[in-house]
């Protein structure tokens, strides 16, 4: 049986770790085996070949396209029609506004609840000055409060929404 020199060894090295040499050429194998019993420094090579982080550092990754990012965004961009659709989402503020400006209803509308805010005012200071019984809520005022609570809750998380779906998110300039 004749001995291969190291520099055969360390050709054929990474051939024989994955064992395709033994597969294509099992003298040739059988060889490597046996230098690697006797030759202390092919053994440390084949030591750190079959180590996983040598061999993942061995490996090279191929250049992304140039037009990797633009296909990315392109692909996940939302469509016009769904866009267009997100707009339905404020049809309950479109509900609360009309309640809101039916409850209103014009100058009188605001001129009474001007009057009545600032008849709960004065009766609110005369009850902290002892002078007075604490004022009654009127419970069409409550009903407005709330009105107005769930209108801007709901408009907020709506424009959360459309503020995601629109064709302009996410981009940034080039001075970001």
């Amino acid at each position: 049986m004749s001995t291969i020199p190291c520099g055969r060894i360390r050709v054929v090295l990474e051939a024989y770790v994955d064992g395709d040499l033994a597969r294509e050429d099992p003298e040739l194998a059988d060889k490597v085996r046996d230098h690697l019993v006797t030759c202390a420094d092919c053994r440390r090579q084949y030591v750190q070949a079959v180590s996983l982080p040598f061999r993942l550092k061995a490996l090279s990754s191929p250049l992304p396209s140039q037009s990797l990012v633009a296909d990315v965004m392109r692909s996940v961009r939302p469509s016009p029609e769904a866009y267009r659709r997100a707009w339905i989402l404020l049809a309950p503020e479109a509900v609360l506004v009309a309640f809101i400006l039916w409850y209103l209803s014009g100058l009188e509308g605001l001129t009474s609840i001007a009057a009545g805010v600032l008849g709960d005012l004065q009766a609110l200071i005369g009850w902290g000055s002892g002078a007075g019984p604490m004022p009654r809520v009127p419970s069409v005022d409550v009903a407005l409060l709330i009105a107005l609570i769930a209108l801007t809750a709901i408009a907020a998380y709506h424009l959360s929404i459309l503020i995601r779906l629109s064709p302009g998110a996410g981009r940034r300039t080039a001075s970001e």
